[in-house]
Protein backbone atom coordinates (compact mmCIF):
# COMPACT_ATOMS: atom_id res chain seq x y z
CA UNK A 1 0.00 0.00 0.00
CA UNK A 2 1.21 3.50 -0.85
CA UNK A 3 1.72 5.04 2.55
CA UNK A 4 1.91 8.82 2.35
CA UNK A 5 1.63 11.20 5.23
CA UNK A 6 -1.42 13.38 5.51
CA UNK A 7 0.29 16.57 4.37
CA UNK A 8 1.49 14.96 1.16
CA UNK A 9 -1.93 13.45 0.51
CA UNK A 10 -3.64 16.80 0.98
CA UNK A 11 -1.16 18.70 -1.20
CA UNK A 12 -1.36 16.09 -3.94
CA UNK A 13 -5.14 15.85 -3.99
CA UNK A 14 -6.29 19.35 -3.15
CA UNK A 15 -5.85 22.93 -4.14
CA UNK A 16 -8.05 24.66 -1.59
CA UNK A 17 -11.10 22.41 -1.87
CA UNK A 18 -10.52 21.52 -5.50
CA UNK A 19 -10.37 17.86 -4.59
CA UNK A 20 -13.97 17.96 -3.42
CA UNK A 21 -15.10 19.93 -6.44
CA UNK A 22 -13.84 17.11 -8.65
CA UNK A 23 -15.66 14.35 -6.74
CA UNK A 24 -19.14 13.58 -8.08
CA UNK A 25 -20.54 12.16 -4.84
CA UNK A 26 -19.11 11.21 -1.48
CA UNK A 27 -20.35 10.09 1.92
CA UNK A 28 -20.40 13.10 4.23
CA UNK A 29 -21.87 14.28 7.49
CA UNK A 30 -24.37 17.01 6.73
CA UNK A 31 -24.25 19.71 9.45
CA UNK A 32 -27.71 20.85 8.33
CA UNK A 33 -29.19 17.51 9.41
CA UNK A 34 -30.65 16.22 6.09
CA UNK A 35 -29.49 13.02 4.44
CA UNK A 36 -30.02 9.54 3.02
CA UNK A 37 -28.93 7.83 6.26
CA UNK A 38 -29.82 8.80 9.82
CA UNK A 39 -27.83 7.61 12.85
CA UNK A 40 -29.51 7.82 16.26
CA UNK A 41 -26.77 7.17 18.86
CA UNK A 42 -28.90 5.99 21.78
CA UNK A 43 -32.20 4.58 22.92
CA UNK A 44 -33.25 3.12 26.25
CA UNK A 45 -36.35 1.60 27.78
CA UNK A 46 -34.70 0.92 31.14
CA UNK A 47 -35.72 2.26 34.55
CA UNK A 48 -39.02 3.79 33.47
CA UNK A 49 -37.52 5.61 30.46
CA UNK A 50 -39.32 5.88 27.13
CA UNK A 51 -37.49 6.82 23.95
CA UNK A 52 -39.56 8.85 21.50
CA UNK A 53 -38.37 8.95 17.90
CA UNK A 54 -39.28 10.47 14.58
CA UNK A 55 -38.20 10.63 10.95
CA UNK A 56 -39.36 13.30 8.50
CA UNK A 57 -39.43 13.11 4.71
CA UNK A 58 -38.96 16.71 3.55
CA UNK A 59 -39.18 15.90 -0.16
CA UNK A 60 -42.10 15.75 -2.58
CA UNK A 61 -41.28 12.11 -3.30
CA UNK A 62 -42.36 8.93 -1.53
CA UNK A 63 -39.55 6.89 0.01
CA UNK A 64 -38.62 3.37 1.09
CA UNK A 65 -36.61 3.39 4.34
CA UNK A 66 -35.01 0.57 6.33
CA UNK A 67 -35.54 1.04 10.08
CA UNK A 68 -33.15 -0.95 12.26
CA UNK A 69 -32.77 -1.12 16.05
CA UNK A 70 -29.48 -2.53 17.38
CA UNK A 71 -28.81 -3.59 20.96
CA UNK A 72 -25.94 -1.96 22.81
CA UNK A 73 -23.54 -4.83 23.46
CA UNK A 74 -22.69 -5.99 19.93
CA UNK A 75 -25.04 -4.20 17.52
CA UNK A 76 -27.16 -7.29 16.90
CA UNK A 77 -30.55 -6.53 15.39
CA UNK A 78 -33.50 -6.56 17.80
CA UNK A 79 -36.01 -5.26 15.25
CA UNK A 80 -35.95 -4.07 11.67
CA UNK A 81 -38.54 -3.53 8.97
CA UNK A 82 -39.26 -1.56 5.82
CA UNK A 83 -40.95 1.81 6.31
CA UNK A 84 -42.68 3.54 3.39
CA UNK A 85 -43.14 7.28 3.70
CA UNK A 86 -45.44 9.44 1.64
CA UNK A 87 -44.13 12.76 0.37
CA UNK A 88 -43.60 15.26 3.21
CA UNK A 89 -44.55 12.53 5.69
CA UNK A 90 -43.60 12.12 9.35
CA UNK A 91 -43.32 8.76 11.13
CA UNK A 92 -43.17 8.54 14.92
CA UNK A 93 -42.80 5.75 17.45
CA UNK A 94 -41.80 5.07 21.05
CA UNK A 95 -39.63 2.43 22.73
CA UNK A 96 -40.73 1.42 26.20
CA UNK A 97 -41.40 -1.56 28.45
CA UNK A 98 -44.88 -2.48 29.67
CA UNK A 99 -43.73 -1.78 33.22
CA UNK A 100 -40.76 -0.34 35.06
CA UNK A 101 -38.10 -3.01 35.40
CA UNK A 102 -34.36 -3.61 35.46
CA UNK A 103 -33.15 -5.94 32.78
CA UNK A 104 -36.05 -8.41 32.58
CA UNK A 105 -38.98 -6.69 30.81
CA UNK A 106 -39.57 -6.90 27.07
CA UNK A 107 -38.71 -3.62 25.32
CA UNK A 108 -41.45 -2.82 22.85
CA UNK A 109 -41.97 -0.51 19.90
CA UNK A 110 -45.25 1.43 20.06
CA UNK A 111 -46.37 3.11 16.83
CA UNK A 112 -49.14 5.76 17.01
CA UNK A 113 -48.79 6.35 13.28
CA UNK A 114 -50.30 5.08 10.05
CA UNK A 115 -47.43 5.22 7.54
CA UNK A 116 -46.97 1.87 5.80
CA UNK A 117 -44.59 -0.75 7.15
CA UNK A 118 -43.64 -4.19 5.83
CA UNK A 119 -44.26 -6.38 7.75
CA UNK A 120 -47.44 -4.50 8.63
CA UNK A 121 -47.02 -3.63 12.32
CA UNK A 122 -50.52 -2.35 13.02
CA UNK A 123 -53.09 -4.98 12.01
CA UNK A 124 -52.64 -7.63 14.71
CA UNK A 125 -52.29 -4.98 17.40
CA UNK A 126 -55.44 -3.14 16.39
CA UNK A 127 -57.31 -6.43 16.18
CA UNK A 128 -56.19 -7.21 19.74
CA UNK A 129 -57.73 -3.97 20.97
CA UNK A 130 -54.65 -1.74 20.96
CA UNK A 131 -54.98 1.81 19.66
CA UNK A 132 -51.57 1.69 17.97
CA UNK A 133 -49.08 -0.71 16.46
CA UNK A 134 -47.27 -2.81 19.07
CA UNK A 135 -44.15 -4.85 18.27
CA UNK A 136 -41.90 -6.37 20.98
CA UNK A 137 -38.14 -6.37 20.41
CA UNK A 138 -36.63 -9.79 19.70
CA UNK A 139 -33.56 -11.60 21.04
CA UNK A 140 -33.24 -14.04 18.10
CA UNK A 141 -30.07 -12.48 16.67
CA UNK A 142 -27.98 -12.91 19.83
CA UNK A 143 -29.56 -15.83 21.71
CA UNK A 144 -29.63 -19.58 21.23
CA UNK A 145 -27.93 -20.75 18.05
CA UNK A 146 -26.79 -17.19 17.31
CA UNK A 147 -25.31 -16.42 20.72
CA UNK A 148 -22.29 -14.13 20.39
CA UNK A 149 -20.89 -14.54 23.89
CA UNK A 150 -22.92 -11.73 25.45
CA UNK A 151 -26.08 -11.85 27.58
CA UNK A 152 -28.97 -13.78 26.02
CA UNK A 153 -31.88 -12.26 27.98
CA UNK A 154 -34.37 -9.87 26.40
CA UNK A 155 -33.19 -7.11 28.75
CA UNK A 156 -30.14 -6.77 26.50
CA UNK A 157 -32.43 -5.30 23.82
CA UNK A 158 -33.62 -2.45 26.07
CA UNK A 159 -30.60 -0.22 25.38
CA UNK A 160 -28.73 0.48 22.17
CA UNK A 161 -28.82 2.68 19.08
CA UNK A 162 -30.73 2.71 15.78
CA UNK A 163 -30.35 3.70 12.16
CA UNK A 164 -32.55 4.53 9.19
CA UNK A 165 -31.30 3.95 5.65
CA UNK A 166 -33.10 5.28 2.59
CA UNK A 167 -33.58 2.43 0.10
CA UNK A 168 -34.99 4.46 -2.79
CA UNK A 169 -37.58 6.85 -4.13
CA UNK A 170 -40.93 5.20 -4.85
CA UNK A 171 -42.69 5.69 -8.18
CA UNK A 172 -45.89 4.61 -9.90
CA UNK A 173 -48.26 2.27 -8.10
CA UNK A 174 -46.00 2.01 -5.04
CA UNK A 175 -45.93 5.79 -4.54
CA UNK A 176 -49.70 5.91 -4.93
CA UNK A 177 -50.16 3.12 -2.39
CA UNK A 178 -48.28 4.97 0.39
CA UNK A 179 -49.88 8.37 -0.19
CA UNK A 180 -52.25 9.45 2.59
CA UNK A 181 -55.81 10.23 1.62
CA UNK A 182 -56.17 13.88 2.67
CA UNK A 183 -59.05 14.73 0.34
CA UNK A 184 -62.30 16.19 1.57
CA UNK A 185 -63.89 13.45 3.62
CA UNK A 186 -60.73 11.33 3.28
CA UNK A 187 -59.48 8.93 5.95
CA UNK A 188 -55.97 10.36 6.27
CA UNK A 189 -54.73 6.79 5.88
CA UNK A 190 -52.30 5.54 3.22
CA UNK A 191 -54.15 4.44 0.11
CA UNK A 192 -53.10 0.78 0.14
CA UNK A 193 -50.49 -0.57 2.56
CA UNK A 194 -51.75 -4.06 1.76
CA UNK A 195 -50.37 -3.75 -1.78
CA UNK A 196 -46.85 -3.23 -0.43
CA UNK A 197 -47.14 -6.20 1.92
CA UNK A 198 -48.38 -8.35 -0.94
CA UNK A 199 -45.59 -7.13 -3.21
CA UNK A 200 -43.12 -8.68 -0.74
CA UNK A 201 -45.19 -11.86 -0.31
CA UNK A 202 -44.16 -15.26 -1.68
CA UNK A 203 -47.21 -16.32 -3.63
CA UNK A 204 -47.74 -19.97 -4.45
CA UNK A 205 -49.07 -20.46 -7.96
CA UNK A 206 -50.02 -17.68 -10.33
CA UNK A 207 -49.13 -14.19 -9.03
CA UNK A 208 -52.01 -11.87 -8.36
CA UNK A 209 -52.79 -8.75 -10.35
CA UNK A 210 -51.21 -5.34 -9.84
CA UNK A 211 -47.90 -5.27 -7.93
CA UNK A 212 -48.81 -8.20 -5.69
CA UNK A 213 -45.80 -10.50 -5.26
CA UNK A 214 -43.74 -8.49 -7.75
CA UNK A 215 -40.96 -7.33 -5.44
CA UNK A 216 -40.53 -10.78 -3.94
CA UNK A 217 -40.42 -12.36 -7.39
CA UNK A 218 -37.82 -9.83 -8.58
CA UNK A 219 -35.63 -10.51 -5.55
CA UNK A 220 -35.93 -14.29 -5.79
CA UNK A 221 -35.06 -14.22 -9.50
CA UNK A 222 -31.61 -12.83 -8.79
CA UNK A 223 -28.88 -15.46 -8.81
CA UNK A 224 -27.33 -14.11 -5.60
CA UNK A 225 -30.57 -14.20 -3.58
CA UNK A 226 -31.89 -16.94 -1.32
CA UNK A 227 -34.99 -15.38 0.33
CA UNK A 228 -35.34 -17.71 3.34
CA UNK A 229 -31.97 -18.86 4.74
CA UNK A 230 -31.91 -19.88 8.38
CA UNK A 231 -29.94 -16.82 9.48
CA UNK A 232 -31.19 -13.30 8.55
CA UNK A 233 -27.53 -12.28 8.46
CA UNK A 234 -26.73 -14.92 5.84
CA UNK A 235 -24.77 -13.53 2.90
CA UNK A 236 -27.32 -15.18 0.57
CA UNK A 237 -29.68 -12.35 1.44
CA UNK A 238 -27.25 -9.78 0.06
CA UNK A 239 -28.73 -9.77 -3.44
CA UNK A 240 -32.41 -9.84 -2.49
CA UNK A 241 -33.43 -6.53 -4.02
CA UNK A 242 -36.42 -5.31 -6.00
CA UNK A 243 -36.13 -2.87 -8.91
CA UNK A 244 -39.67 -1.97 -9.96
CA UNK A 245 -41.30 1.24 -8.72
CA UNK A 246 -38.03 2.33 -7.08
CA UNK A 247 -35.43 4.80 -8.35
CA UNK A 248 -32.32 6.48 -6.95
CA UNK A 249 -32.27 7.82 -3.40
CA UNK A 250 -32.97 11.52 -3.15
CA UNK A 251 -32.14 12.16 0.53
CA UNK A 252 -33.92 14.89 2.46
CA UNK A 253 -34.59 12.86 5.62
CA UNK A 254 -34.15 14.23 9.12
CA UNK A 255 -35.06 12.89 12.53
CA UNK A 256 -34.56 13.02 16.25
CA UNK A 257 -35.18 11.22 19.51
CA UNK A 258 -35.92 12.03 23.13
CA UNK A 259 -35.48 9.93 26.27
CA UNK A 260 -38.39 10.81 28.54
CA UNK A 261 -38.91 9.71 32.14
CA UNK A 262 -42.38 10.78 33.36
CA UNK A 263 -41.68 9.74 36.94
CA UNK A 264 -38.49 11.79 37.17
CA UNK A 265 -39.87 14.63 35.07
CA UNK A 266 -36.90 14.66 32.66
CA UNK A 267 -36.40 14.67 28.91
CA UNK A 268 -33.15 14.38 26.95
CA UNK A 269 -33.51 15.09 23.24
CA UNK A 270 -31.13 15.04 20.28
CA UNK A 271 -31.03 15.30 16.49
CA UNK A 272 -30.09 12.26 14.43
CA UNK A 273 -26.82 12.57 12.53
CA UNK A 274 -27.44 12.71 8.80
CA UNK A 275 -25.21 11.21 6.10
CA UNK A 276 -25.43 12.33 2.49
CA UNK A 277 -23.92 10.77 -0.60
CA UNK A 278 -24.38 7.18 0.59
CA UNK A 279 -25.81 5.60 -2.55
CA UNK A 280 -26.35 6.63 -6.16
CA UNK A 281 -27.60 3.34 -7.62
CA UNK A 282 -30.13 4.02 -10.37
CA UNK A 283 -32.78 1.68 -8.90
CA UNK A 284 -31.90 2.30 -5.26
CA UNK A 285 -31.13 -0.46 -2.76
CA UNK A 286 -34.64 -1.74 -2.01
CA UNK A 287 -34.10 -4.98 -0.05
CA UNK A 288 -36.47 -7.69 1.07
CA UNK A 289 -37.66 -7.24 4.70
CA UNK A 290 -36.39 -9.49 7.46
CA UNK A 291 -32.69 -9.27 6.69
CA UNK A 292 -29.70 -7.23 7.79
CA UNK A 293 -29.67 -5.58 4.37
CA UNK A 294 -29.30 -2.85 3.40
CA UNK A 295 -26.53 -2.25 5.91
CA UNK A 296 -24.22 0.72 6.19
CA UNK A 297 -21.98 -1.20 3.79
CA UNK A 298 -24.67 -1.53 1.09
CA UNK A 299 -24.31 1.89 -0.51
CA UNK A 300 -22.54 2.31 -3.84
CA UNK A 301 -20.32 5.25 -2.86
CA UNK A 302 -16.85 4.41 -1.51
CA UNK A 303 -15.49 7.94 -1.24
CA UNK A 304 -15.96 10.21 1.78
CA UNK A 305 -15.44 13.85 2.62
CA UNK A 306 -13.70 14.26 5.96
CA UNK A 307 -13.15 17.62 7.62
CA UNK A 308 -9.83 18.07 9.37
CA UNK A 309 -10.07 20.88 11.88
CA UNK A 310 -7.26 22.83 13.48
CA UNK A 311 -4.62 23.25 12.15
CA UNK A 312 -5.48 22.00 8.64
CA UNK A 313 -9.00 23.43 8.30
CA UNK A 314 -9.53 21.36 5.17
CA UNK A 315 -12.19 19.04 3.84
CA UNK A 316 -10.45 16.08 2.19
CA UNK A 317 -11.90 13.45 -0.13
CA UNK A 318 -10.74 9.93 0.72
CA UNK A 319 -11.31 6.70 -1.23
CA UNK A 320 -11.89 3.30 0.41
CA UNK A 321 -12.44 -0.27 -0.72
CA UNK A 322 -15.81 -0.49 1.06
CA UNK A 323 -18.75 1.84 1.62
CA UNK A 324 -18.76 0.82 5.28
CA UNK A 325 -15.25 2.24 5.64
CA UNK A 326 -16.34 5.48 3.96
CA UNK A 327 -19.21 5.72 6.47
CA UNK A 328 -16.89 4.96 9.38
CA UNK A 329 -14.44 7.63 8.21
CA UNK A 330 -16.89 10.50 8.78
CA UNK A 331 -17.26 9.38 12.42
CA UNK A 332 -13.51 8.98 13.05
CA UNK A 333 -12.12 10.93 16.01
CA UNK A 334 -8.84 10.76 17.86
CA UNK A 335 -10.43 12.46 20.87
CA UNK A 336 -13.91 13.22 22.10
CA UNK A 337 -14.59 15.76 24.84
CA UNK A 338 -17.41 16.94 27.02
CA UNK A 339 -18.29 18.37 30.44
CA UNK A 340 -19.53 16.70 33.61
CA UNK A 341 -20.99 17.74 36.96
CA UNK A 342 -21.75 15.78 40.12
CA UNK A 343 -22.43 18.63 42.56
CA UNK A 344 -24.22 17.45 45.69
CA UNK A 345 -26.04 20.77 46.17
CA UNK A 346 -27.79 20.16 42.84
CA UNK A 347 -28.18 16.42 43.26
CA UNK A 348 -26.42 16.37 39.91
CA UNK A 349 -25.57 13.32 37.84
CA UNK A 350 -23.75 13.02 34.52
CA UNK A 351 -23.54 10.15 32.06
CA UNK A 352 -21.69 10.04 28.77
CA UNK A 353 -23.03 7.93 25.93
CA UNK A 354 -20.14 6.67 23.80
CA UNK A 355 -21.42 4.84 20.72
CA UNK A 356 -19.50 3.13 17.92
CA UNK A 357 -22.19 3.02 15.19
CA UNK A 358 -20.19 0.93 12.70
CA UNK A 359 -18.41 -1.38 15.13
CA UNK A 360 -20.15 -4.56 13.91
CA UNK A 361 -18.31 -4.22 10.58
CA UNK A 362 -15.00 -4.44 12.44
CA UNK A 363 -15.49 -6.51 15.59
CA UNK A 364 -18.47 -8.88 15.13
CA UNK A 365 -17.24 -12.00 13.34
CA UNK A 366 -20.68 -13.15 12.15
CA UNK A 367 -21.68 -9.75 10.78
CA UNK A 368 -18.29 -9.22 9.14
CA UNK A 369 -18.73 -12.52 7.29
CA UNK A 370 -22.34 -11.65 6.37
CA UNK A 371 -21.41 -8.42 4.59
CA UNK A 372 -18.16 -9.76 3.14
CA UNK A 373 -15.79 -7.76 5.34
CA UNK A 374 -14.12 -10.58 7.29
CA UNK A 375 -10.35 -10.70 7.50
CA UNK A 376 -8.35 -13.79 8.44
CA UNK A 377 -4.92 -14.45 9.88
CA UNK A 378 -3.51 -17.86 8.99
CA UNK A 379 -0.74 -19.88 10.60
CA UNK A 380 0.86 -23.11 9.42
CA UNK A 381 0.82 -24.56 5.90
CA UNK A 382 -1.01 -27.26 3.98
CA UNK A 383 -3.15 -29.55 6.14
CA UNK A 384 -1.81 -27.81 9.26
CA UNK A 385 -2.94 -24.35 8.22
CA UNK A 386 -5.30 -22.69 10.71
CA UNK A 387 -7.13 -19.47 9.86
CA UNK A 388 -9.07 -17.28 12.28
CA UNK A 389 -11.14 -14.15 11.73
CA UNK A 390 -9.62 -11.07 13.35
CA UNK A 391 -10.87 -7.59 14.07
CA UNK A 392 -10.52 -5.08 11.25
CA UNK A 393 -8.76 -1.77 11.63
CA UNK A 394 -9.34 0.60 13.33
CA UNK A 395 -10.74 -1.80 15.97
CA UNK A 396 -8.30 -4.19 17.59
CA UNK A 397 -10.43 -6.88 19.27
CA UNK A 398 -13.45 -8.97 18.30
CA UNK A 399 -16.50 -8.69 20.53
CA UNK A 400 -16.29 -11.31 23.28
CA UNK A 401 -12.58 -11.97 22.72
CA UNK A 402 -10.62 -13.10 25.76
CA UNK A 403 -6.95 -13.30 26.61
CA UNK A 404 -5.17 -16.39 27.91
CA UNK A 405 -6.48 -15.75 31.42
CA UNK A 406 -10.08 -15.55 30.25
CA UNK A 407 -10.38 -11.79 30.83
CA UNK A 408 -12.15 -9.77 28.16
CA UNK A 409 -10.04 -8.02 25.56
CA UNK A 410 -11.62 -4.74 24.53
CA UNK A 411 -10.63 -1.35 23.15
CA UNK A 412 -8.09 0.33 25.43
CA UNK A 413 -8.73 4.07 25.76
CA UNK A 414 -7.51 6.90 27.95
CA UNK A 415 -9.60 9.25 30.06
CA UNK A 416 -8.22 12.51 31.40
CA UNK A 417 -10.27 15.04 33.34
CA UNK A 418 -9.90 18.63 34.48
CA UNK A 419 -11.87 20.78 36.88
CA UNK A 420 -13.18 24.22 35.93
CA UNK A 421 -9.90 25.87 37.03
CA UNK A 422 -7.69 23.75 34.76
CA UNK A 423 -6.54 21.46 37.57
CA UNK A 424 -5.97 17.86 36.54
CA UNK A 425 -5.87 14.61 38.41
CA UNK A 426 -2.09 14.54 38.80
CA UNK A 427 -1.20 14.48 42.52
CA UNK A 428 1.80 16.48 43.64
CA UNK A 429 2.29 14.68 46.95
CA UNK A 430 1.37 11.37 48.57
CA UNK A 431 -2.20 11.41 49.71
CA UNK A 432 -3.11 14.21 47.32
CA UNK A 433 -5.80 14.23 44.68
CA UNK A 434 -6.04 10.95 42.82
CA UNK A 435 -6.97 10.40 39.19
CA UNK A 436 -10.45 9.16 38.31
CA UNK A 437 -11.04 5.46 38.77
CA UNK A 438 -12.97 3.64 36.09
CA UNK A 439 -14.55 0.26 36.67
CA UNK A 440 -13.83 -2.15 35.13
CA UNK A 441 -10.31 -0.88 34.76
CA UNK A 442 -7.61 -2.33 32.54
CA UNK A 443 -5.68 -5.20 34.17
CA UNK A 444 -2.13 -4.01 34.61
CA UNK A 445 -3.04 -0.40 33.80
CA UNK A 446 -2.25 2.55 35.96
CA UNK A 447 -3.46 1.98 39.51
CA UNK A 448 -4.14 5.37 41.15
CA UNK A 449 -4.03 3.72 44.57
CA UNK A 450 -0.38 2.80 44.04
CA UNK A 451 1.07 5.28 41.57
CA UNK A 452 0.75 8.68 40.01
CA UNK A 453 -1.38 8.44 36.85
CA UNK A 454 -1.41 11.14 34.20
CA UNK A 455 -4.44 9.47 32.64
CA UNK A 456 -6.69 6.60 33.53
CA UNK A 457 -6.51 3.73 31.07
CA UNK A 458 -9.51 1.46 30.77
CA UNK A 459 -11.50 -0.62 28.28
CA UNK A 460 -14.60 0.01 26.21
CA UNK A 461 -16.08 -3.36 25.33
CA UNK A 462 -19.45 -2.59 23.79
CA UNK A 463 -21.08 -0.85 20.86
CA UNK A 464 -22.85 1.52 23.28
CA UNK A 465 -20.99 2.47 26.46
CA UNK A 466 -22.47 4.46 29.35
CA UNK A 467 -19.89 6.34 31.47
CA UNK A 468 -21.37 7.47 34.79
CA UNK A 469 -19.56 10.25 36.66
CA UNK A 470 -20.17 9.95 40.37
CA UNK A 471 -22.84 7.68 41.81
CA UNK A 472 -26.10 9.20 40.51
CA UNK A 473 -27.86 7.42 37.68
CA UNK A 474 -29.27 9.30 34.69
CA UNK A 475 -30.51 6.54 32.37
CA UNK A 476 -30.68 3.62 34.82
CA UNK A 477 -28.45 1.22 32.88
CA UNK A 478 -28.85 -2.18 34.60
CA UNK A 479 -26.67 -5.23 35.02
CA UNK A 480 -27.84 -8.05 32.74
CA UNK A 481 -26.61 -11.56 33.40
CA UNK A 482 -23.60 -10.18 35.29
CA UNK A 483 -22.73 -7.82 32.45
CA UNK A 484 -23.53 -4.19 31.76
CA UNK A 485 -22.96 -1.33 29.34
CA UNK A 486 -22.16 0.85 32.38
CA UNK A 487 -18.71 2.12 33.40
CA UNK A 488 -18.50 4.06 36.68
CA UNK A 489 -16.09 6.99 36.91
CA UNK A 490 -15.23 8.00 40.46
CA UNK A 491 -14.05 11.60 40.35
CA UNK A 492 -12.50 13.85 42.98
CA UNK A 493 -13.85 17.01 41.33
CA UNK A 494 -17.50 18.06 41.41
CA UNK A 495 -17.45 19.40 37.90
CA UNK A 496 -15.20 20.02 34.95
CA UNK A 497 -14.52 18.44 31.61
CA UNK A 498 -12.94 15.27 30.29
CA UNK A 499 -11.31 13.84 27.20
CA UNK A 500 -11.39 10.31 25.85
CA UNK A 501 -8.43 9.46 23.61
CA UNK A 502 -8.49 6.62 21.09
CA UNK A 503 -4.78 6.40 20.29
CA UNK A 504 -2.81 3.95 18.11
CA UNK A 505 -5.71 3.00 15.82
CA UNK A 506 -5.92 3.80 12.15
CA UNK A 507 -8.46 3.66 9.33
CA UNK A 508 -6.44 3.79 6.12
CA UNK A 509 -7.73 5.11 2.80
CA UNK A 510 -6.59 3.78 -0.58
CA UNK A 511 -4.03 6.59 -0.97
CA UNK A 512 -2.44 5.77 2.38
CA UNK A 513 -4.01 8.53 4.46
CA UNK A 514 -4.62 7.12 7.93
CA UNK A 515 -7.36 8.58 10.11
CA UNK A 516 -6.42 8.25 13.78
CA UNK A 517 -8.84 6.95 16.40
CA UNK A 518 -12.21 5.18 16.25
CA UNK A 519 -15.60 5.89 14.56
CA UNK A 520 -17.52 7.30 17.53
CA UNK A 521 -20.48 9.48 18.40
CA UNK A 522 -22.63 10.24 21.43
CA UNK A 523 -23.36 12.89 24.01
CA UNK A 524 -23.27 13.90 27.67
CA UNK A 525 -26.50 14.04 29.68
CA UNK A 526 -26.82 16.02 32.93
CA UNK A 527 -29.64 15.61 35.42
CA UNK A 528 -30.45 17.86 38.39
CA UNK A 529 -32.93 16.87 41.09
CA UNK A 530 -34.59 19.63 43.09
CA UNK A 531 -37.31 17.41 44.54
CA UNK A 532 -40.69 19.18 44.68
CA UNK A 533 -41.83 22.73 44.00
CA UNK A 534 -43.06 24.66 47.03
CA UNK A 535 -43.83 21.52 48.95
CA UNK A 536 -46.18 20.36 46.21
CA UNK A 537 -46.37 17.18 44.21
CA UNK A 538 -44.65 18.41 41.01
CA UNK A 539 -41.00 17.49 40.72
CA UNK A 540 -38.61 20.28 39.76
CA UNK A 541 -36.11 18.10 37.95
CA UNK A 542 -34.10 19.22 34.95
CA UNK A 543 -31.97 17.69 32.26
CA UNK A 544 -29.63 18.73 29.49
CA UNK A 545 -27.97 16.91 26.60
CA UNK A 546 -24.83 18.01 24.76
CA UNK A 547 -23.24 16.35 21.76
CA UNK A 548 -19.59 15.27 22.15
CA UNK A 549 -16.93 17.50 20.65
CA UNK A 550 -13.97 15.91 18.92
CA UNK A 551 -10.71 16.17 17.03
CA UNK A 552 -9.90 14.58 13.68
CA UNK A 553 -6.33 13.83 12.68
CA UNK A 554 -4.64 12.03 9.83
CA UNK A 555 -1.16 10.58 9.65
CA UNK A 556 0.87 7.96 7.87
CA UNK A 557 -0.40 4.47 8.80
CA UNK A 558 1.28 2.66 11.64
CA UNK A 559 1.87 -1.09 12.09
CA UNK A 560 -0.58 -2.92 14.37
Amino acid sequence: MNRKNLTAAVLAGLAGVAGIAGTAQAVNMNPDGLGQVLIYPYYTANDGNTTLLSVVNTTEEAKAVKVRFLEGFNSREVLDFNLYLSMEDVWVAAIATPEVCAGDCVPTLYIPDTSCTVPYLYGDSIAAGEDMGVQPFLSLAYAGAFNDGGPEGIGRAAEGHFEMIEMGTLTGAAATAVTHDNSDGGTGMPANCTALVEAWTDYVGTPQTGIQGLWFDEAEAKDECTPFPDDPADVEYAGCQADSFTVRNSGGLFGGAAVVNPTNGTMFSYDAQALQGFDDTADGIHFIPGTIFPSLNSGSVKTSWVFFGVPQNRAVDLDFEETGDAVASVFMHENIMNEYTTEDDLNAGTEWIVTFPTKNFYADEDRMVAVGLDEEVCTGTGDDEVCVVVARDPFTELYGAADSSGDSECEIVELKTWDREEDTFVPDQPGGIRPPVVSPSLPGGCNPELEVCETTVFQLCNEVNVLRFGDRSVFGTPEIEEDSLLLSVSDEFDNGWGRLTFADRYLVSLDGTALVGLPVTGFAAYQFENEFLNGGDVKANYGGLFRHKGTVRGTAPQPR
